[in-house]
């Protein structure tokens, strides 16, 4: 342990003339460092965050039945398949967008009040592509005001190009579906 002892007059003397001359010295030039350029990289929340954007913005124009809308969030060159099809793969954003027009304007006043549900992603990054797995939940009314629920899992490879993310393969996989009963619209 140490022991501070007062310093002797002549001491104390001594250390303020040090201090006064050190003072009347010009100031020293500090060397700064170069400026530090504006991060190019996302980090990697920046890229997890944008990869769940696009799963959400994917929900929400289903569930406005926004269908111009879903065809901008995959790659031109993209693929896309649903497990009821057996397999069968579509590729090419005009190909993918035209078949959710058809499955739609096929089943008119099927799927009123829509609203799909994903939960947490399992997001791994590689560079400028992402793969994700997101389960998911969707219900809607149909015309005779009978509740469908639809619960599956969506298997992505995103690709970041230009600074946006895109589809390049979706993989639709319904694992069940169920109606619960009928429904009521709003709340009386």
């Amino acid at each position: 342990m140490a022991i501070r002892r007062p310093l002797s007059k002549a001491k104390a003397v001594r250390k303020t003339a040090t201090l006064t001359k050190k003072s009347l010295r010009p100031p020293q030039r500090v060397r700064q460092s170069p400026t530090v350029r504006a991060r190019s990289v996302p980090s990697l929340s920046e890229s997890v965050e944008g990869v769940r954007q696009i799963l959400s913005r994917y929900c929400f124009a289903l569930d406005r039945g926004a269908m111009n809308e879903l065809g901008p969030l995959f790659h031109r060159d993209a693929t896309f398949s649903v497990s009821f099809e057996r397999e069968q793969q579509h590729t090419g954003r005009e190909t993918i967008q035209a078949w959710y027009e058809r499955f739609f304007q096929q089943r008119p006043g099927h799927y009123r009040h829509m609203r799909h549900k994903i939960y947490e992603p399992l997001v791994i990054l590689h560079d400028d592509t992402a793969t994700a797995t997101t389960y998911f939940d969707s219900d809607s009314v149909d015309s005779d005001g009978k509740v469908h629920i639809i619960a599956g899992r969506y298997d992505d490879t995103l690709l970041k190009e230009s600074g946006q993310w895109f589809f390049k393969e979706r993989t639709i996989t319904v694992l069940y579906h169920y109606s619960p009963g009928g429904s009521e619209e709003g709340l009386r």
